[in-house]
């Protein structure tokens, strides 16, 4: 259950819009930092809009780098893995929409393994344009 806001905007709007706008991963003091003229003035909103984003499926943390990205998938947010690639040199992310794949792997759990819910698969690549 969310709590009331006195924003004209919900900071979970306000959270998801500039991740979607974002070509990095942003950090959550990185979005208090740009969200601060928003009305927006301590971390925990932040963190709370986040959480309920990453509940929902719509926001991904990236552990390798900290950092949060918008969930670019629309056609199907009914699976449980999200794959994501990570530029090791410039830190471009990107999410893998090869469902074929995302569904193999949520067969895993007939083997057993437990992930938790919306897992997140990080790889590390060299992007085309840092290895040109």
């Amino acid at each position: 259950m969310s709590r009331a806001t006195k924003l004209p905007v919900h900071p979970r709007t306000l959270v998801l819009e500039l991740l979607r706008k974002s070509a990095v991963p942003v950090t959550a003091y990185g979005l208090l930092e740009q969200l601060q003229g928003k009305g927006i003035k301590s971390a925990p909103i932040i963190y709370r809009a986040l959480a309920e984003l990453e509940k929902q499926g719509l926001v991904h943390k990236i552990q390798a780098v900290g950092a949060y990205v918008a969930c670019s998938c629309s056609a199907d947010h009914t699976h449980a893995f999200s794959i994501i690639t990570i530029c090791s040199d410039c830190k471009q992310v990107d999410e893998l929409h090869d469902h074929t794949i995302i569904h193999h792997l949520e067969k895993l759990k007939q083997m057993q393994v437990n992930l938790r819910p919306a897992a997140v698969i990080e790889l590390p690549i060299t992007c085309e344009r840092c290895a040109a």
